[in-house]
């Protein structure tokens, strides 16, 4: 498949774009799920502690995998067979850091396609327009819930 990157370029943006309104909207969302005046009447509106139980439960997940995870890497500190394909794989990406990575130019690797993101926003300054508008909103949606998330702190903790 070949795929000029400009194009590549054009859907990263694209992406980004979307996702900074798919977080907007959600986060917007949340803040006028808690205070529409339909659903407070219907006692249906979303409870900011109940986020902070889904924060909670997602801590807690977190805590577990990380047991799982530093046994396995204890595990693999035991097992030469582990050792030896941690090395090899450590030892290959190393060692072929320019090929994936790239390099201070942009000519290879990630960094080529970081490059060609860079170099298309300067050339299109009405997709740069619309990015930052795109990440303005979605920082705004955000700080609105963080508002909301961190005024419900007294009535959740005890």
């Amino acid at each position: 498949m070949a795929v000029s990157i400009e194009e590549f370029s054009r859907i990263i943006i694209a992406t980004l774009d979307l996702n900074f309104e798919i977080l907007k909207n959600f986060f917007t969302l949340l803040v006028i799920s808690s205070t529409n005046t339909s659903l407070v009447s219907e006692g249906a509106n979303l409870n900011f502690s109940n986020v902070w139980g889904l924060i909670y439960g997602g801590l807690v997940s977190n805590y577990w995998n990380s047991f799982t995870i530093q046994e396995v890497l204890n595990a693999t500190q035991h097992n030469v067979s582990a050792m030896n394909n941690f090395s090899i794989a450590i030892n290959y990406l190393g060692s072929n850091a320019t090929t994936v990575f790239g390099d201070v130019d942009g000519s290879k690797g990630l960094t080529y396609l970081q490059k060609g993101v860079y170099d298309y926003l300067k050339s299109n300054p009405q997709e740069t327009e619309k990015l930052a508008d795109s990440l303005a909103g979605m920082f705004k949606a955000q700080v609105e819930f963080l508002i909301k998330l961190m005024e419900s702190v007294n009535t959740t903790f005890t």
